[in-house]
């Protein structure tokens, strides 16, 4: 049976008693921050609308959701926390994120009451995928990585960031490295 739930536009700092009825979109590795040795865990969640929002979860809470919150299936989640996310750690385009602890409540929805479909991919080929390179657009590629470089630390504006480049080949056998 479907449940009163608001969309994620109306959920910010303020909202009390919310309830939204999200898909997991995208769901991240656990990992160690670079500056502290604070686990964590990111994913992405998509509402009916299309809006979406940041999601965290930390240390031992991670194991607590691990069997719960799975890619592609649809949550009630309410009583997260909801704080603002500065525009460098944002991965979805909305200015708040959630946190989801001990005290957050996660129910999965029964497939028959679902209306949040599965996300559209946007694949695009090699050889247009350049033109993406600098733009705010989301998209898919498909490819196989023939050649992982050996992780290296370089310097941002940020600090100190781990990065790996990967040499992908697509169907047509065309190699990509940015």
């Amino acid at each position: 049976m479907s449940r009163q739930h608001i969309p994620l536009k109306d959920i910010t700092i303020g909202t009390k008693g919310w309830m939204a009825k999200v898909i997991v979109e995208a769901k991240g590795m656990p990992r160690s921050s670079q500056r502290s040795p604070v686990k964590y865990q990111r994913m992405i969640l998509r509402d009916s609308e299309g809006t979406k929002v940041q999601a965290t979860i930390f240390e031992s809470d991670i194991d607590k959701f691990s069997d719960v919150l799975t890619l592609y299936k649809t949550y009630y989640i309410s009583n997260a926390v909801v704080k603002t996310i500065l525009p460098q750690h944002r991965i979805a385009k909305n200015d708040y994120q959630w946190h989801i602890n001990s005290k957050t409540v996660v129910e999965e929805v029964n497939e028959e009451y679902s209306s949040i479909s599965v996300p559209p991919y946007n694949f695009v080929s090699f050889s247009e995928f350049s033109k993406y390179i600098n733009s705010d657009a989301y998209v898919d590629i498909i490819g196989v990585v023939i050649h992982a470089y050996p992780p290296r630390e370089i310097q941002t504006v940020n600090g100190p960031q781990r990065i790996q480049e990967l040499l992908l080949v697509d169907q047509q056998y065309k190699y990509f490295f940015p």
